[in-house]
């Protein structure tokens, strides 16, 4: 015998396929451009914090340097506090994914504070690595 269907039942699922259909597909849809799209971001956030990272470790090696020889250099303590502060904000620059950090304006910061440093010793701020590409 044929199983009974309530009308109201019936009439309901006619008039709701359509949205059932419409999340179906949705979430295939973005089932698939999830695992699409992963891959792409993961790359791109890789070689973008890669490019990030050389920056500055460039500042920091320039910094250092330049610490590490303040008698030879004769640098003025007020350009060495700034040397300081460029070295100690890269020091606390996040190494790890956080929402917490604005790591651009952190990184914008930094760069700032470099150049800073470099006009005070008198030095071009130009990286020699730098790839054009800005934060």
């Amino acid at each position: 015998m044929a199983e009974e269907i309530d009308f109201n039942d019936a009439l309901d699922s006619i008039v709701l396929i359509e949205n059932s259909l419409c999340k179906e597909s949705y979430d295939e849809g973005y089932k698939i451009g999830y695992e699409a799209g992963n891959p792409e971001g993961y790359h791109l956030g890789y070689h973008r914090g890669a490019e990030l990272g050389r920056k500055l470790g460039y500042y920091f090696g320039v910094v250092t340097k330049h610490i590490e020889n303040k008698d030879s250099l004769s640098i003025p303590e007020k350009v060495l506090k700034q040397l300081e502060k460029v070295r100690d904000l890269i020091n606390s620059f996040p190494q790890t994914n956080s929402e917490d950090h604005d790591i651009l304006n952190l990184a914008e910061n930094i760069r700032a504070q470099y150049k800073r440093a470099c006009a005070l010793l008198r030095i071009p701020s130009s990286n020699p690595y730098d790839t054009e590409v800005s934060f």
